[in-house]
């Protein structure tokens, strides 16, 4: 699933894109913001892979406030088109005009989805081994775990330490498909699951370890899953 966040002050403009995200049977909305300064309190386990955001808000405008979502893929939603060069000079995925068409938006879902699913073709994720840099295979890590402040590849006999990343939120967006967030310090390769354990609410990796689920995923996981 691509999890999608809007923010938005006005009440109806949010409810209009949620209606039109609702259709999209591969994403979800994990939350509905009336400023970026609500998001960024508020957002806690749940980053979204791409972001909603409106460009006239009443503290932050939404340009100026995209230097704090540098983490997040961002398409812009206004009423005026006079921004969209200052928004593509930030990064922007898409830049949409209110009121948004079906058509147009369906433009941007489908630029969404390409983007993310480039991350695909990476096959390695360079981690810390001995004093050297080594490049381990996405197919032989187990999981990533968050600890003591670093972000640790798991495999069937080592840990590693890896090197980029120290948001275990912008790594989820960066991983192949295959990888799926169970918790605020685990992503899990479905590839190495074992067992679904009921009490507690846990997964049990190929390597016997158990890993928790957070309240927050599980919906997500029995989904994926078909349990």
């Amino acid at each position: 699933m691509i999890k999608v966040a809007i923010i938005d002050d006005e009440y109806y403009a949010r409810e209009s894109l949620k209606d039109l995200i609702t259709e999209m049977t591969t994403f979800e909305i994990i939350g509905c913001f009336e400023s970026v300064e609500d998001f960024l309190k508020n957002k806690k386990n749940n980053d979204p892979d791409v972001i909603f955001l409106d460009i006239e808000l009443p503290k932050l405008n939404g340009i100026k406030a995209s230097k704090y979502l540098n983490n997040y893929k961002i398409v812009f939603v206004t009423a005026y088109s006079e921004y969209a060069v200052d928004a593509f000079e930030v990064n922007a995925l898409d830049y949409l005009t209110k009121p948004v068409s079906e058509v147009r938006f369906l433009e941007t879902i489908n630029r969404i989805e390409e983007t993310l699913n480039k991350k695909n073709i990476i096959t390695t994720i360079a981690v810390e081994h001995n004093n050297e840099i080594i490049f381990l295979n996405f197919e032989d890590i187990f999981y990533f775990e968050y600890f003591n402040k670093n972000i640790l590849a798991i495999t069937e006999n080592n840990e590693y330490i890896l090197k980029h990343y120290k948001n275990i939120g912008k790594l989820e967006t960066d991983l192949p498909k295959n990888f799926i967030r169970i918790h605020k310090s685990y992503i899990i390769n479905l590839n190495y699951i074992e067992k679904f354990i009921k009490n507690p609410i846990s997964l049990q990796m190929k390597n016997k370890k158990i890993l928790p689920i957070g309240k927050t995923h599980l919906k997500e996981i029995k989904t994926i899953l078909k349990i």
